[in-house]
């Protein structure tokens, strides 16, 4: 950097640090209001962002970006109505202090950037560059901007080698598309719809739309079919995101589908129609309102000098479809309400249902009795989680508190389980699926052969209360368990009386299968025979 470059950076941050915070962040503000949309300025930007501590916020999420880059890709290109925020303007001078002299251009270049292109759109000479511009910065800001800087350092004569601009510039045409498109906007806002062409930029359909959204209004638009109808399209979507946001009851507020079925809706709509359709009474079809999708209306054969009076006497009856729409969504608020409480209710373990189940009856509860064979594992406190010891000794109305350690409230509980077989009923009522018996089990409290279980099983000599599975070798495998209340109820003689039935069963099947073994017998020799006579005679 040349020395004389560098003194004249020097007293442009001298006359900076002359200004207020507050005024050093309105300035920059107005600065990168400018920028918005200007691709060659994004890594400026940012840096710019950093060195001096502003941030940028999406109007539309309210979220604070860190950088412009950021906030473009995620949603400016997409909405670029956002704003640059400063995260410490009283902080504004200190920050322009510790700037290296190497980066205060980036200050100095933005201000450029915003000289050029207000030149450029107001078609006056263009500012000078390198250390002619840095002297017009630096005394601009020491008079404390009294008027526009674009047209503060033109009052300089310009250079004669400067060629007269005799067509606009890129520039010049890209600042004038740009004020041309705002109005479009502001146009479109005051008159309640958006006049459509075919050469209409995205940027104006995509920021009308969003700010009908923001402000909760129908995005209405018309477009002239020839040079004196049109068609007019209102999307209430818009409303039925806002309702969305404010009912946060039901994850995405209905469709209005109410408007193709609610007849009192779509009579004043088909008079809306037919006052405003030219062709309604020699083409009655075709002046109903169609209904591309749920949320939007289509209206066609309007005359174009009709269209802001078919706009304002839609908008006397939109208040009347808020009303309908409000009723409809009240009623699939409480449908999802309604399937929130299945869903949680299908949720809940079995042995809260039946505990809530027994509440629910209250002195009337009535569970199976239970044989005296039937006891509690040993190891049943490791199969019932503190949790639920301490719900069902609050259901017997026994001291039980969240503090205790889980071997005090076994301590509580077993006392009440041994001695109050009422208690001990409901106890494996409700814990009937951790108390169930595995297979394993079963064979030693039956003393029974694994193949004996299996046909018992198939038998249906005991139900299967329901699946359980274990892991291994990176698959899932099944198995039953059997309610420990049924097969503790059973006695030697049940098992001896299957196994003799069983017996009876085989020695059936072999009698069955040796007198079908003789009958295959006689019959094998009955042919031998046969054949030999034939052999005999030949």
């Amino acid at each position: 950097m040349k020395p004389k470059t560098e003194k004249l950076l020097q007293q442009c941050r001298a006359t900076l640090l002359q200004y207020s915070g507050e005024q050093l962040n309105t300035l920059f503000l107005s600065w990168f209001e400018h920028m918005i949309g200007e691709e060659s300025m994004d890594e400026d930007l940012d840096d710019l962002c950093l060195l001096l501590g502003y941030g940028i916020r999406s109007a539309h999420s309210q979220v604070l970006y860190a950088t412009y880059t950021a906030w473009w890709e995620i949603e400016g290109h997409a909405d670029p109505d956002g704003e640059f925020v400063c995260l410490d303007v009283a902080a504004l001078q200190q920050r322009l202090i510790m700037i290296p002299i190497k980066q205060l251009h980036l200050v100095t270049d933005l201000a450029y950037q915003v000289c050029l292109q207000d030149a450029d759109g107001e078609e006056q000479p263009r500012p000078p560059i390198a250390q002619n511009w840095l002297r017009s910065l630096a005394a601009w800001l020491n008079d404390g901007a009294p008027e526009p800087l674009h047209t503060q350092i033109f009052h300089t004569k310009e250079s004669p080698s400067t060629p007269p601009l005799q067509q606009p510039s890129p520039k010049q045409l890209q600042a004038q598309q740009r004020s041309l498109e705002d109005k479009q906007i502001e146009q479109a806002w005051q008159q309640g719809y958006l006049l459509l062409s075919p050469d209409m930029p995205t940027r104006v359909l995509t920021l009308v739309q969003s700010k009908c959204q923001k402000n909760h209004r129908p995005y209405m638009s018309v477009r002239e079919t020839d040079s004196q109808f049109a068609s007019m399209s209102i999307d209430l979507g818009p409303l039925r995101r806002a309702f969305n946001a404010e009912g946060k009851l039901f994850d995405g507020a209905p469709e209005l589908t109410f408007l193709r079925h609610d007849d009192t809706i779509q009579q004043r709509l088909t008079t809306l129609s037919e006052q405003y359709c030219v062709k309604a009474e020699t083409e009655p079809q075709a002046a109903l309102l169609s209904f591309p999708l749920s949320s939007i209306l289509e209206l066609n054969h309007i005359l174009t000098t009709n269209v802001p009076a078919a706009i304002r006497d839609f908008m006397t009856l939109l208040p009347e479809i808020l009303k309908r729409y409000e009723a409809q969504l009240e009623t699939s608020r409480t449908a999802y309400l309604a399937r929130q409480r299945e869903l949680e209710e299908a949720r809940k373990p079995a042995w809260l249902k039946a505990l809530t189940r027994l509440k629910a009856q209250g002195s009337s509860a009535t569970c199976p009795d239970l044989a005296d064979t039937v006891t509690l594992p040993k190891e049943w406190p490791a199969l019932i989680s503190k949790e639920q010891l301490g719900a069902f000794l609050a259901f017997l109305k026994l001291p039980a508190s969240a503090r205790e350690i889980k071997s005090n409230l076994i301590q509580h509980l077993s006392p009440h389980l041994e001695a109050d077989k009422t208690a001990r009923a409901q106890f494996f009522e409700v814990f009937a699926f951790e108390l169930a018996v595995p297979p394993w089990e079963l064979e030693t409290l039956l003393g029974c052969t694994t193949t004996e279980r299996k046909r018992w099983v198939e038998e249906e000599r005991f139900p299967i209360l329901t699946y359980s599975s274990f892991h291994k070798a990176g698959n899932d495998y099944d198995y039953a368990v059997y309610d420990r209340r049924v097969i503790m109820s059973l006695t030697r003689d049940d098992i001896e009386r299957w196994r003799a039935e069983h017996q009876e069963l085989v020695r059936e099947r072999r009698r069955v299968a040796a007198q079908a073994a003789a009958a295959a017998r006689k019959a094998k020799q009955k042919e031998a025979q046969l054949e030999e006579l034939l052999h005999g005679r030949q």
